[in-house]
């Protein structure tokens, strides 16, 4: 504040709405308080002009949506979620099916490395037949028919000088 002509105009100013006298050095205060608030009064002007915009904004990309009963509301939110249900329902099945066969193959895999000749038995795995009969399991097999080759894991052969049931595994 440079001119006396504003210091004297503060001090009509505060002099006509208080009726009250004031100093040189109350007017230079008031001045200086009423100069911050005007521009403190200019950045809030600016963040409310900057707020009503933005809820202008958001005001306009909100689609409001009324439902003429429950039930129409309740089939228009199963359409808007049923997609993204579905995904994470299949998302779980096929994550629960990878953890179940993980861990069948990693069984079948320890079965075959503790037992070194696993690999022989593959062709009586593949043709040979289960049956149960009072809660045991049974390989069923029946006497080769005639000599010549043997089906393996559906015949065996018997050996009458050492008493041996046979069953053919495969050929090397």
């Amino acid at each position: 504040m440079t001119d006396r002509a504003e210091l004297n105009y503060f001090k009509g100013k505060y002099g006509q709405k208080y009726a009250q006298e004031i100093d040189d050095w109350s007017a230079m205060l008031l001045a200086e308080v009423e100069e911050n608030f005007d521009r403190m009064k200019v950045a809030v002007d600016q963040s409310v002009d900057t707020i009503d915009k933005a809820a202008a904004a958001i005001k306009s990309s909100q689609r409001p949506i009324h439902f003429s009963d429950k039930k129409q509301a309740f089939y228009y939110g199963l359409a808007v979620s049923l997609p993204w249900s579905v995904v994470a329902i299949v998302s779980l099945c096929l994550f629960s099916w990878l953890i179940s066969t993980g861990e069948e193959y990693q069984e079948r895999r320890r079965i075959v490395n503790a037992y070194e000749n696993a690999p022989q038995y593959r062709l009586l795995m593949e043709n040979g037949e289960i049956v149960q009969e009072d809660g045991n399991n049974y390989l069923k097999l029946r006497l080769q028919a005639k000599k010549g080759d043997v089906l393996i894991g559906r015949e065996y052969i018997f050996d009458k000088k050492s008493k041996e049931m046979r069953i053919p595994l495969g050929r090397k």
